[in-house]
């Protein structure tokens, strides 16, 4: 059997993608033929669209949900075999490159628990959510991303915009696009990093998930971070914006309370209704099934608690 060998971590310009000035070169990094490559990339007829419901599980639909029903489900684009192990290479080596500490989605290895626990010991805390992520993540954004920090050949760029954009901006349902999402907004992720840190507060991003706390969190640098984003083409949920003090925060679905992280009072009910459940039960099938159940929220709230 083959050795296995972790991946190294290394920096922007590092990257295998930097400088990268040929096509030939871009098929032998993505593992394909300049035939294949060239193909994928001159066509429009790679993804499947299905539509995802936002809250439950395992519950799709083929065709477009119908007007009263729409606002439940997200349009999820799905790539074709050939094209989807591309952007899995492309999500894998940019997920190489070394992310800052206050990153924690996209990034191996680190969790929602642990985005949460880094705001042990806040008084006050200010949360946001960036609308529509994905759709406005642009095709401009990620080919300035590689022309620009990655200084890839306009060539190359190209190649890498078409493989990773659908109608000008990043798919729902591509491997690629979380990472993407980051990169193709290091300028603004940046400056939202400026002004947390000058005002010597912590900060975290989860995805499209923004917490910033420290003992005060001053509306100044609110101001600031959210003009940083709509500068750079994106905006706020205003349902979902939440500024607390002395108050347990929710952040990444984890409770932060002074220097602990538990789980929200709805989990506790939930375990304790499936354990209801298992001892009322009698066929040992659903026994099991409800068994592996609880054992895993057992294991969630260890996984919190003892972060």
């Amino acid at each position: 059997m083959p050795t296995r060998h972790r991946a190294v971590p290394y920096t922007l310009r590092d990257s295998p993608f930097f400088r990268l000035r040929r096509r030939k070169d871009l098929a032998k990094l993505l593992h394909v033929s300049e035939t294949t490559l060239a193909t994928i990339a001159s066509r429009n007829d790679l993804y499947e669209r299905c539509w995802k419901h936002k809250k439950l599980k395992n519950n799709w639909l083929d065709d477009e949900p119908s007007a009263d029903i729409a606002h439940l489900y997200r349009p999820i684009d799905i790539p074709d075999g050939g094209l989807k192990a591309i952007q899995s290479r492309i999500a894998n080596l940019l997920g190489r490159i070394t992310p800052p500490d206050w990153l924690f989605s996209p990034v191996k290895g680190r969790s929602y628990v642990g985005n949460a626990a880094c705001h042990r010991g806040s008084k006050a805390f200010w949360l946001l959510d960036i609308a529509d992520y994905f759709p406005s993540c642009t095709a401009n954004n990620v080919a300035h991303f590689f022309q620009r920090k990655l200084e890839c050949s306009p060539d190359v760029t190209a190649i890498l915009v078409h493989l990773t954009t659908l109608q000008q901006c990043l798919p729902q349902g591509s491997p690629c696009s979380p990472v993407l999402a980051y990169f193709s907004n290091l300028d603004m992720w940046r400056e939202i990093e400026q002004s947390v840190s000058k005002a010597a507060l912590k900060h975290s991003i989860y995805a499209d998930d923004i917490t910033i706390s420290g003992p005060i969190v001053p509306k100044k640098v609110i101001w600031e971070i959210k003009q940083a984003i709509h500068k750079h083409g994106m905006k706020i949920k205003a349902d979902k914006e939440l500024s607390l003090i002395d108050s347990p925060a929710e952040v990444t679905g984890v409770i932060v309370v002074g220097d602990r992280t538990k789980l929200p009072n709805r989990q506790f009910k939930r375990l304790f209704e499936l354990r209801g459940e298992r001892h009322r039960e009698r066929s040992k099938t659903l026994m099991r099934l409800l068994d592996g159940q609880i054992a895993g929220r057992v294991a969630q709230r260890r996984q919190v608690e003892q972060f």
